[in-house]
């Protein structure tokens, strides 16, 4: 028996010690979370490591993944107390496919990450959990993903675990430290002017090989080409394609003959007080770099935005509400005062919609919320809310019942009081159905109005609601307009219920889109709401039976049911199909994400990357008149161009950033991919069938 005590004793003392977690293995690559020491101490600080075992000729990505890729992402649950600082990382290799240049590690490497344990923490024991996410490419690339756990022991003192010596030290050794001299950056013509100046006297930075950790300015293939100068070193670095302007800093990494890594970073003041003022934030080192955007300045962007409103009368989704408006105008057409009456008071609706659409708007995304144009489209309980308005509107179009006892009846004068409001909420409801579309120009507008500044994003706005109001507003001050107008008469009242089809029509294409947002039931439970709503209005047309009290209540509880039915009920939301791998579907396309398309372009696959959603009348349209048609699969098939779909029918994060990188705050998007990581090309947001052919076929 003495003989086995010492035996069991090591057997045995490991349980307590849990030091490390599983390996987990997936795609080519074997991955644990490790600790540096056998105990935490309370007060001091903990590192931890993602062990990572590339197989032979694969990579993972650093913090700037390079001209495709992802960076790899670690999220730590921890006990109360106890905090985390981000991945300390080591600096990168380079890896070259064609002319597409990576940044990230092979073979075997550890990121390390510290925890501090704070000094009253009273548990035994600290338990970790992890989550890790990486792309992991060779030719081809796999988005990876895997959980951990952990626990070590708490303890007053601890040594080292020898296991992972070796991974800890190496990372260690390949953190860059700060430069000992200090680095100037300025924009020029084509490339980005390096100025270094206090470095020792034996440094050779031209004999270094230089690392951008801030993405999308400087060319990932390139390096700067230095020359000595009396006050130190001097280079050009060409920008990169996506550039745009120079962040707040620029931070570069440098790594010697000896593998010693050197960090200089250069701030940029102009930058900075343009974040100070509301500037949009420089691109994040871990962002793919897709970035697009044409700078634009105010005026400009007044001006897109005033053509997109002009424009935005022509979409189909504002028909239906310029319908309404045009009974008020036919039914005034013999008064120009009261043409201009009309026209002002419905301006005053749009444009106070929009600024009031605006506010929330800049609000939300002040407060980190990510939301583009439409975004109250995207709520399930609005579009019911709409499908139930433009129902009843529809129902007193076809003289079911009249709204506001005299409200535009043919040949007939509205009162002044019910004439402005009727204007003024016919412009507010203009502007809530013409949120599903996004015009020409109009796009790019508000694109760069979200990104500045809150008084010129509502000046912005207001030059997009005075767009869409022009045509009306005209009617009213140029006399030859009013004059081509036809006379009111007996004809008016069949000219009226006609125009009822158009809502009804919007309301069945609400019904749909509600439909998508939650599922069959959900929009059986709206299709009761618009019955219930339907048998109030008609009780409320029949005037001589209304005199009864009874039957003024049935009519209040009927209406009453058919807002609880649509808006009060508990949405039965679809949730998104999930698949083990991306694959294209019958229609020919692959759901979008981030991974997926990060993955092809570091393959070096053209790529068509549509963002779209339901209740967007314009990207309906694309869909049916460009996208399917037959000359366009022929040329995505003959090119082998991957074809990439975002449903942002729903609020989708991921894709609104998407937006954001290409100046866009709502949908339609269309970004065409050449092969082998050439520059993105954005297509016009109304598509024809032979455009985007040629497009695809002239890459």
């Amino acid at each position: 028996m003495p003989t086995l005590l010492p035996l069991l004793t090591a057997l045995l003392a490991p349980a307590t010690v849990i030091a490390a977690s599983p390996a987990v293995r997936t795609d080519h690559l074997q991955s644990r979370l490790v600790a540096e020491s056998t105990a935490a101490e309370p007060g001091r600080t903990l590192t931890l490591g993602l062990l990572l075992e590339h197989d032979p000729h694969w990579h993972t990505y650093w913090r700037n993944p390079g001209d495709s890729g992802l960076p790899t992402e670690i999220a730590l649950t921890l006990p109360d107390g106890v905090t985390a600082a981000p991945i300390a990382w080591p600096h990168p290799q380079r890896f070259v496919l064609s002319d597409i240049v990576n940044f990230g590690y092979g073979d075997r490497r550890l990121l390390p990450v510290s925890i501090t344990v704070p000094a009253d923490y009273a548990g035994s024991t600290l338990p970790v959990r992890a989550a890790a996410n990486w792309l992991i490419c060779e030719v081809e690339c796999i988005p990876g993903k895997a959980e951990y756990a952990l626990e070590l022991p708490v303890a007053p003192s601890a040594g080292a675990d020898a296991r992972w010596a070796n991974d800890f030290a190496a990372a260690r050794a390949d953190q860059p430290r700060p430069g000992t001299g200090t680095l100037d950056v300025a924009e020029d013509t084509d490339a980005i002017a390096l100025t270094l100046a206090g470095l020792d006297a034996a440094a050779m930075p031209a004999q270094w090989q230089w690392f951008p950790e801030t993405a999308e300015v400087v060319a990932n293939g390139a390096q700067p080409q230095w020359q000595r100068t009396a006050d130190g070193w001097r280079a050009r670095w060409p920008k990169s394609e996506y550039f745009t302007a120079l962040p707040e800093e620029v931070a570069l990494v440098a790594v010697d003959g000896d593998g010693r890594a050197r960090r200089f970073a250069a701030g940029n003041a102009a930058a900075a007080t343009g974040a100070e003022a509301g500037a949009p934030p420089p691109s994040s080192p871990t962002t793919v770099a897709d970035n697009a955007v044409e700078p634009l300045s105010l005026l400009p962007a007044l001006l897109l935005a005033l053509l997109g409103g002009v424009i935005l009368n022509l979409m189909p989704c504002v028909f239906p509400v310029l319908s309404i408006k045009a009974m008020g105008a036919l039914g005034s057409a013999d008064d120009r005062a009261e043409l201009r009456r009309h026209g002002l008071w419905y301006t005053l609706g749009i444009v106070a919609t929009f600024g009031l659409l605006a506010g929330v708007l800049i609000a939300l995304r002040a407060g980190g919320q990510q939301l583009g144009w439409g975004f109250q489209l995207q709520e399930p309980r609005f579009v019911a809310a709409v499908a139930l308005l433009l129902f009843a509107m529809a129902l007193s179009f076809s003289g079911v019942w009249e709204f506001g006892g005299r409200f535009m009846g043919a040949g007939q004068k509205l009162t002044e009081g019910g004439g402005a409001r009727a204007s003024f909420f016919t412009g507010a409801l203009a502007v809530v159905v013409a949120s599903p579309c996004t015009a020409p120009f109009m796009g790019t507008a508000l694109g760069w109005a979200l990104a500045q500044p809150a008084a010129a994003a509502l000046a912005v706005f207001t030059a997009l609601g005075l767009g869409l109001a022009a045509p009306m507003l005209l009617l009213g001050f140029v006399p030859a307009l009013a004059r081509a107008l036809p006379r009111p008469g007996p004809w008016l009242e069949g000219f009226r219920q006609l125009l009822a089809f158009p809502l009804y029509l919007t309301v069945v294409w609400l019904l749909w889109v509600y439909g998508e947002q939650t599922s069959p039931l959900g929009m059986a439970w709206l299709l009761a709401a618009l019955t219930a709503l339907a048998f109030a209005l008609w009780l409320l047309g029949r005037r001589p039976v209304m005199r009864s009290p009874k039957l003024r209540t049935t009519t209040a509880i009927a209406s009453a049911a058919a807002l609880v039915l649509a808006l009060g009920l508990p949405l039965s939301v679809t949730a998104p199909a999930t698949a083990a791998a991306p694959a294209a579907d019958a229609a020919g396309f692959e759901p979008w994400s981030e991974q997926r398309l990060a993955e092809l372009r570091a393959s070096g696959q053209p790529v068509l990357v549509n963002m779209t959603a339901a209740w967007c009348i314009t990207c309906l349209a694309n869909e049916r008149v460009a996208l399917t048609s037959d000359s366009v699969r022929e040329a995505l098939a003959a090119r082998e161009v991957v074809y990439l779909k975002g449903d942002w029918t729903r609020q989708d994060e991921a894709i609104t950033r998407y937006l954001q990188r290409y100046g866009r705050s709502g949908v339609p998007l269309y970004v065409l991919y050449p092969p082998d990581g050439g520059a993105p090309r954005v297509l016009p947001q109304l598509l024809t069938a032979d455009a985007v052919a040629d497009a695809i076929r002239s890459m």
